[in-house]
């Protein structure tokens, strides 16, 4: 059930963020754009949504990966070792972005790592609708500061890579059902103490 709704969910962000990147191919198509880092066909779309759905995306994105590798070769180190080589740039987005961001819990980060850790803005580049890939350079000369990994990354090329390897017969359904095997009894808790007030 929870791959079902996790891959329930990254289609839907799939397909939230290519009919939005539609929208911006057509508009630089008309403009003849290929690069918008800010403004023009980019001021058409709702930048926030799509800041979000690039982070929702890459933690749920893990959170998938990482569970199929623990079920298909049961150990915590090697599931986690099967998202990085299926997933890289996007586990590393989630870990200086999506999770937290770098700046609030720096490991290893420069100066240039932790301030684009809060540039969260999507820009257009090639027909894709891209994360990270706008990143500061601080200070000039021999005193200049880059990022230490490249981690841009397109949420709908990301996808359309990994429909073959988890979802080759088509988009996923998640599903509300919880099976009990006979002869078992499971009891459960129902909390919602923060809805009634104290």
């Amino acid at each position: 059930m929870a791959l079902a709704r996790l891959g329930e969910g990254l289609n839907w962000l799939y397909v939230t963020v290519r009919d939005l990147e539609g929208q911006a191919q057509v508009a630089a198509h008309k403009e003849d754009v290929e690069l918008a880092v800010v403004g023009g066909v980019l001021d058409r779309l709702p930048l926030g949504l799509l800041s979000c759905a690039f982070q929702w995306y890459a933690v749920s994105a893990c959170n998938y990966a990482q569970l199929s590798g623990w079920l298909a070769l049961g150990e915590t180190g090697m599931a986690k070792q099967y998202v990085a080589r299926v997933m890289p740039r996007v586990v590393q987005y989630r870990n200086k972005v999506a999770a937290h961001f770098a700046i609030t819990e720096p490991r290893r980060d420069n100066e240039a790592d932790l301030a684009a850790s809060v540039m969260t803005q999507v820009v257009y580049a090639k027909g894709r609708l891209c994360a990270a890939a706008l990143t500061p350079v601080l200070g000039t000369g021999p005193q200049e500061v880059n990022v230490t990994r490249d981690v841009s990354w397109s949420l709908t090329l990301t996808h359309e890579r990994l429909v073959p390897r988890y979802w080759p017969s088509g988009p996923p359904r998640g599903y509300q059902a919880l099976l009990v095997p006979p002869q078992t009894t499971i009891s459960f808790n129902f909390s919602w103490t923060d809805l009634v007030g104290e």
